[in-house]
Parts: C-alpha cells; structure tokens; sequence
C-alpha cells in the first residue's frame, strides 16, 4: 500500500540525510511516529513502504509505528487504542504511593520496600550510592508539591 505523508494531516518533518534518503517526522493529534527512509522522498508523493528489522531488539516498537501508519493512511485517524501511553504514569503512580505512605506515617525506608520491594531495598539502602535514599526522598518532594496545587500543571499541559 502507497502511503501519501502530504495528506495525511498533521504536522510533516522532513529531514535530508547526509546518506540518503529522509528523516521524516508525522506528529498527528498528539501522536509522533517516525519513519527513516533510505531512498527517496516523501515530499514527491506517494511512497511504498518497505521494512528493513536489523534484529529483534526494538521490534515492537517498529511494529507498532508501521501498525499505526496503515490504520492512519487508510481511516485517517488513530484510535485510542493506539495512541501512546503518557510515558510520565509509572512515575506518578510511583509519586502516589510515596504520598499515601508520608500520610498514613511511614518512612522513607518503607516506602522505598513498598515501591521498588524488600530485596532491592536490602541491598541498596545503606550501600557504597545514596541512590534509592535520594530517589524516594524526590518521589515524596514532586508529591507533596503536586497535591500542594502542581497537578494545575499537568491539567494545563506543562511539565510537571
């Protein structure tokens, strides 16, 4: 199947690679999906697509762009099912349960075992890196701040 980038809708980037060939960009209602091409140009109509997997690793995510690529070109919209998770949601989820621990008075100790697990903590809390201390103690500061009125932010679409 041929697929016309010029008419898809949304935002096009095009880039020129020194090699050959083209960077190109669609950002389409929130959804960015990057194709490379090794020859030729999506900017002289019509191209065809054909894919090139250098290995497994990472193949879910090639896949799921070409999947969403075909479902653009022939509906012109991308279901929900197909739209990106917010890549910030494990960090939030992770945010919440530091916060409900500070408020039902646990320590910092604990709330790193209920989050990362007892053997993690065991190996880690008083090791050669103050990592997982100062990884906790910032969960519980960006929650703190995000109940003291931050989540604002992240209704409005900025940074958080």
């Amino acid at each position: 199947m041929a697929v016309d980038f010029t008419t898809l809708g949304g935002d096009l980037f095009v880039q020129q690679r020194i090699d050959g060939g083209e960077r190109v960009l669609l950002r389409h209602e929130g959804v960015h999906l990057r194709v490379d091409l090794s020859v030729g140009t999506v900017l002289d109509g019509p191209v065809r697509p054909k894919v090139v997997l250098p290995g497994l690793w990472g193949i879910s995510a090639q896949l799921l762009t070409l999947k969403r690529l075909g479902i653009l070109a022939r509906h012109g919209r991308l279901p929900v099912t197909l739209q990106p998770q917010e890549r910030r949601a494990g960090r939030w989820a992770r945010m919440l349960q530091a916060l409900d621990g500070v408020v039902a008075g646990a320590t910092h100790r604990d709330i790193a075992n209920t989050i990362f697990g007892a053997e993690v903590v065991r190996a880690e809390w008083r090791g050669a890196s103050d990592h997982l201390r100062l990884k906790v103690q910032r969960l519980v500061r960006e929650a703190r701040r995000l109940a003291g009125g931050g989540y604002r932010d992240l209704l409005r679409g900025e940074d958080a």
